[in-house]
């Protein structure tokens, strides 16, 4: 090249941050373009073409005030009068895409060596911030524009005579390949695209077969799409193989048909979920194609495994599409899955995600054949819900047939199944049962089961499906409740179907009746407890049913006391009857009272007096150490007792409440209530302290924090005295109590003792406790603060508590931010306080484990604060104030010696991303109190905390001046 080829001209660029002047649909003009005020290209006359080379393409593309056609014709005029120029201005266009602001010389000759071009143009990319246009925000719409003009122009060219030109074909080509093999990730990229979108306008040229569109497209094959299809950067990888997809779509003919399909199995081993994607978008489509069936279903069956592998993908939409496609191939043959493959697919049915789910589920029917009739189907249904039995309920079987499989709603088969089951065992019926409940309650109510999600979860009712419920069931549930009344998890499914079912004008007598017996007869808290709720939906239908109502509540209280006082005269020496038989009479009587107490109020019997002296004298007789005696009320009557109890102030408060909004006067009942709650306060803290059976203890706990909340501080706005005079104020006592039963039970040992099954009913005791003590947290029962004692586990136990942990803090930082910013840096402090006092210098303390494992409690405690941060702002804030403030308290004698809790800055300094930046030169500021004058270099190390606190807040203030210039922009233009 001659000396004057080697000069670049250096046009002054008219970029400005795209944060402040795109707009926000599409990139602007000025942000394409290097050059300013340039008139379109419009006229056709040779002295103008010349002129005309001048102006930038790229802006004449992006500003809109051409079409895309109007342009691409001007450029072939240009190309007609003066190639070379024009051969220039769209090597300037692809220069410029990319976003260097590198100028051709004017004068440029063919031959031209691209590779100098390239490396003049990676010198003068002008910006600093190392993006390009196709990554930024409006990067989407850019490619959007580049792509159009591409095709439009190869069109164009085609319809022109040109595109087998050999200057033009040639030299275009040539200069892509350059570029698609370029270091720079800029001009690879945008140049990818460039030639992506001219091999699918040449993909579209059907009308012409000749060897040199075949040479063509070969070459930009094989330069192009193979080399990038597995470049290092996602975005070039999803680019070739998108397009690759859409030439098989739409371009089957001109296409390889197995050698490209193969290209999109290939890459669902891509480690970018949307590379992967869009392959698997692809072959659902082209899977459609009877041209391309075949190939995919071969390949189809040597990729099974990788599409296996898929199914389980943390990418839950990945994993639905995946069972999707191989779910097809099944469809089309058998042979695709084995039966170890079916059965991973099989138990993706009990996903949590509902789209994997639900693909599963429509993979089932077609390993088990087609069915000859309705009911093989429901059969075959209900085997393969026993084979999953460890699930808990069928309610996620249902979920993923739902909409999907018409055989969950075939209620009247079910229900004739159930009625004549002399070809069904007994596991069977009980899941058709599960099924037939779980189905006809979503389908009334449109509720889906708990801890299933999807993107769009639509939670809607089956028109007419109660109506349908209530003729399937009406006239056969009596039959069903005493054909089955044998069996507590069947009678409990059955119990709840009436509350789905349309009663309000139709007779139902016959259905109270066998309520009413079965909640005399059964001694299951399940199905009683069903049984009061479904009795107390039916009383809501018809208010006839009132004396059926009082007749059912009187005898359940009238049994009660007869066997309290057949109980008495056990304990007094004076009954006949065995003291076992009066102590489990007792027990099934108060079970059904407790049941029925919490649906209906007993108050008008007055029970809750003598049953709080019975509890007394109950727990009295435990912690005397008496439980081993016959005249000791067992641990299960205890906890029936304080249920009971504590229904009954549950409905006192709400009467009292009404009573007091009507005027009424209710100072006497305030009193004799407060007695009572005060009474059975105590009785509960005895049972937390006497530790004579975990059960009670637990029991006692909850209730008791269960208490603390029913009466809490929101009595105080109460326009009643009496009514006021009922709240419940712990003191500190109770608080150390309560403290250190949690840290005594729920923490002790760790998390891997928790795991195993056979100890699942003790985790679900643990998981009650915390539960209710942080109940008292975000109820405001207790300071907030007090809490650092549970939350210094909140990253050691997360395995098993940490759902009840998040969801304290989120409920307890929308109460009060600046209150949680200080709850959450003592509880950094209590676990910093435990590690200074194993690790008394500073520096062996910040080497070892358990520093390390506080940072990382500090680091998930400060996710917390990462939702909706201006609102939590003085939260954060006032945690870093008290940390420094902490930090710089004890000062050694000499000046240049740090304070000795320096390394606490440490541990705030993993909440610095959660600061604001108009908030961070405040904490800046607030490091003045340490005035350590001139360092020594001896003593560098000693004030290394505050030192790197101090470069944090600098660097996250200078990145976050800067938060609109980094947005969404790669680490680095070069590879």
């Amino acid at each position: 090249m001659s000396s004057k080829d080697d000069t670049i001209e250096v046009v002054e660029s008219t970029q400005v941050d795209e944060a402040e002047s795109m707009d926000t649909s599409c990139i602007s003009v000025s942000d394409c373009s290097n050059k300013e005020n340039e008139a379109p290209l419009e006229e056709s006359s040779s002295d103008d073409f010349v002129s005309s080379s001048r102006i930038s393409l790229l802006e004449s593309v992006c500003n809109g005030k051409q079409s895309k056609q109007d342009i691409c014709e001007s450029w072939i005029r240009l190309y007609r009068h003066a190639p070379v120029a024009a051969l220039v201005k769209f090597i300037q266009f692809v220069l410029e895409a990319s976003g260097s602001q590198y100028q051709m010389p004017s004068g440029k000759e063919l031959p031209v060596n691209y590779s100098e071009v390239l490396i003049a143009a990676t010198a003068r990319f002008g910006n600093k911030r190392l993006s390009y246009p196709l990554v930024i925000r409006t990067g989407k719409c850019y490619a959007r524009n580049i792509g159009q003009f591409v095709q439009c122009l190869m069109g164009l060219c085609h319809n022109a005579g040109l595109l087998f030109d050999d200057m033009l074909s040639k030299n275009i080509i040539a200069f892509l390949l350059v570029c698609v093999d370029s270091k720079v990730r800029a001009f690879r990229h945008t140049s990818t695209l460039i030639a992506l979108k001219m091999m699918t306008t040449l993909s579209d040229i059907v009308s012409v077969e000749t060897k040199q569109l075949k040479d063509m497209w070969s070459k930009l094959f094989e330069g192009v799409f193979l080399e990038r299809s597995i470049d290092v950067v996602d975005e070039i990888r999803y680019l070739c193989l998108s397009e690759c997809g859409l030439w098989l779509e739409k371009y089957p003919q001109r296409c390889l048909i197995a050698d490209y399909v193969k290209h999109l199995f290939l890459a669902l081993q891509d480690n970018a979920a949307k590379v992967v994607e869009c392959c698997l978008m692809s072959l659902l489509k082209l899977n459609k194609n009877p041209e391309l069936r075949a190939a995919c279903l071969e390949l189809g069956f040597t990729y099974r495994i990788t599409l296996l592998g898929l199914t389980m993908s943390a990418e839950s939409e990945l994993g639905q599409m995946a069972i999707e496609l191989l779910g097809l191939f099944y469809k089309a043959n058998p042979l695709m899955l084995d039966e170890s493959m079916l059965q991973v697919i099989e138990q993706l049915v009990f996903a949590a995600h509902r789209g994997v789910a639900q693909a599963a589920a429509d993979v089932v029917p077609y390993r088990y054949k087609e069915t000859t009739s309705r009911e093989e189907a429901i059969l075959i249904l209900a085997r393969f819900f026993i084979r999953f039995e460890e699930h808990e309920h069928a309610a996620y079987l249902v979920d993923a047939y739902y909409g999907r499989n018409d055989v969950v709603l075939d209620w009247s088969k079910m229900v004739s199944m159930l009625l004549l089951p002399e070809s069904l065992d007994r596991a069977e019926c009980s899941a058709i049962i599960e099924i037939l409940t779980r189905s006809i309650k979503q389908a009334v109510t449109g509720e889906i089961p708990p801890g299933r999600y999807a993107e769009e979860l639509v939670r809607e009712a089956q028109p007419n499906a109660k109506k349908k419920a209530t003729a399937v069931l009406l006239s056969k549930l009596a039959k069903l409740l005493k054909q089955y009344r044998d069996s507590n998890l069947d009678l409990t499914n059955l119990l709840e179907l009436p509350q789905f079912m349309s009663l309000q004008h139709k007779p139902f007598g016959e259905l109270l009746e066998h309520i009413k017996d079965i909640m005399f007869e059964h001694q299951d808290n399940a199905v009683l407890q069903m049984g009061a709720m479904t009795l107390k939906h039916l009383y809501s239908l018809n208010v006839s049913h009132g004396n059926h109502r009082k007749e059912l509540l009187n005898s359940a209280v009238t049994n009660y006391m007869i066997a309290t006082t057949a109980w008495d005269l056990s304990i007094a020496g004076n009954s006949r009857v065995p003291m076992k038989e009066n102590a489990k009479r007792l027990l099934d009587t108060l079970r059904l009272l407790s049941t029925l107490y919490a649906r209906f109020d007993l108050n008008e019997w007055q029970l809750t007096d003598n049953a709080l002296v019975k509890l007394q004298n109950a727990v009295d007789d435990w912690g005397n150490g008496k439980q081993d005696s016959e005249s000791c009320l067992s641990a299960e009557s205890i906890s029936f007792y304080l249920t009971t109890i504590y229904v009954s102030f549950s409905w006192d408060l709400m009467r009292l409440k009404e009573a007091a909004k009507a005027g009424k006067d209710v100072s006497a009942e305030c009193r004799n209530l407060r007695r009572r709650l005060d009474n059975f306060l105590s009785v509960c803290f005895q049972l937390i302290e006497q530790g004579s059976l975990i059960q009670m203890e637990c029991d006692g706990f909850t209730y008791a924090c269960d208490i603390f909340v029913l009466f809490s501080d929101s009595l105080r706005r109460s326009n009643c005295t009496p009514i006021r005079s009922l709240e419940c104020k712990s003191n500190i006592n109770d608080y150390e109590l309560i403290e250190s039963f949690v840290l005594r039970f729920v923490f002790d040992g760790g998390v891997a003792e928790l795991l195993p099954a056979e100890v699942f009913s003790l985790l679900q005791s643990k998981r009650r406790i915390l539960a209710s003590y942080c109940k008292l947290v975000f109820n405001n029962v207790m300071p907030v603060m007090r809490a650092c004692i549970v939350l210094q586990y909140y990253d050691s136990f997360y395995p098993v508590f940490g759902d009840i942990m998040r969801s304290t803090l989120e409920r307890c930082l929308s109460v009060n931010p600046t209150n949680f910013g200080m709850t959450l840096m003592h509880t950094c402090l209590l676990v910093y306080k435990r590690v200074r006092l194993a690790f008394p210098d500073p520096q062996l303390a910040a080497s070892s484990s358990d520093f390390a494992d506080l940072l990382k409690l500090a680091n998930v405690l400060a996710e917390i604060f990462n939702t909706k941060q201006l609102e939590v702002r003085s939260g954060v804030l006032v945690l870093h104030r008290a940390g420094i403030r902490f930090a710089a308290e004890a000062v050694s004698a000499e000046a240049t010696r740090p304070p000795k809790d320096l390394l606490f800055l440490t541990v705030i300094q993993q909440f610095v991303p959660q600061l604001l930046a108009q908030d961070m030169m405040d904490v800046l500021k607030s490091l003045e109190l340490f005035d350590h004058g001139t360092l020594p270099q001896s003593q560098t190390n000693d004030w290394l905390p505050l030192l790197t606190y101090r470069n944090a807040l600098e660097l996250a203030l200078m990145q976050s001046c800067r938060r609109d210039d980094l947005y969404n922009l790669p680490s680095n233009v070069v590879d």
